[in-house]
């Protein structure tokens, strides 16, 4: 009897695991949502049922958007990249790679070429990004940091504090700009 014990209790916990690791899985941890119809009536990716996407927006069938972020005007989640918290995407902006845009982030281009925010680049906390904008590589758009107009920012790059790069500034590598208050 003890040994049935022994085996019951091993695949408990095994059970248990596996249920634990194909919830990490999931898209936006397993939260009740719904793939997204794309315009061209494709069907996208994960979109939490707290979220909001608009049918303009496409969202590829490998990206999420999750708790209460926003997506609007046209912009485009692809590949693997994941938005969350209260985010808000807008206009012409593609996001891609393994980007994540999450905490109370604005991200907005209504003019010229549309941003690109990829690879594996971090856009976080009450960061604002605005215009026809390149972020690459591991970049990380953090705090009060702003990034404007046509700047690059490409490599393991930090902006934060309350630092802006704006105009047609670049930062490659580990240059960073973190001023605090």
């Amino acid at each position: 009897m003890n040994a049935f014990f022994r085996v019951a209790a091993v695949i408990y916990c095994l059970l248990l695991s596996s249920y634990a690791i194909a919830k990490n899985n999931l898209p936006c941890g397993g939260v009740p949502g719904a793939v997204h119809i794309n315009p061209d009536q494709s069907i996208g990716g994960f979109v939490a049922s707290t979220a909001f996407v608009a049918s303009t927006v496409t969202v590829a069938p490998e990206a999420s958007v999750c708790e209460r972020a926003n997506v609007f005007d046209g912009a485009s989640i692809l590949d693997r990249a994941e938005l969350s918290g209260n985010s808000t995407v807008r206009g012409l902006v593609n996001v891609g790679g393994t980007s994540r845009i999450y905490g109370n982030a604005y991200v907005v281009n209504f003019n010229g070429e549309r941003m690109l925010v990829h690879e594996q680049s971090k856009i976080y906390g009450r960061a604002f990004l605005q215009g026809s904008l390149i972020i690459g590589g591991t970049s990380e758009v953090f705090g009060l940091g702003k990034v404007i107009d046509f700047a690059q920012l490409y490599g393991e790059t930090k902006v934060c504090g309350v630092s802006i790069v704006n105009s047609f500034e670049v930062l490659v590598n580990d240059q960073s700009r973190c001023v605090q208050k």
